[in-house]
């Protein structure tokens, strides 16, 4: 598990996390699967956690695909 802070605001994190191919947009529920959300997206969580926080759990998944999933994410394209 790990976590980062996305340069542009909560709008860039969410779609980063939703530019995503092969990690799923949600919150975990312990599966096997890689996870990726923005932590601050509902009204009652902390104003100590930054509202572009986006968490990471990694799965079972290759992870040269997930690397190269996330860096086009955050490149702002869908190819990954």
């Amino acid at each position: 598990m790990a976590s980062i802070e996305i340069a542009g605001g909560a709008a860039e994190a969410d779609a980063v996390c939703e530019r995503t191919r092969v990690w799923t947009y949600a919150t975990s529920l312990g599966g096997v699967e890689s996870l990726l959300e923005r932590r601050r997206r509902w009204p009652l969580e902390s104003a100590r956690v930054p509202e572009s926080l986006v968490r990471l759990s990694f799965g079972i998944e290759n992870v040269e695909d997930l690397w190269s999933d996330l860096d086009a994410a955050l490149r702002g394209s869908r190819d990954a």
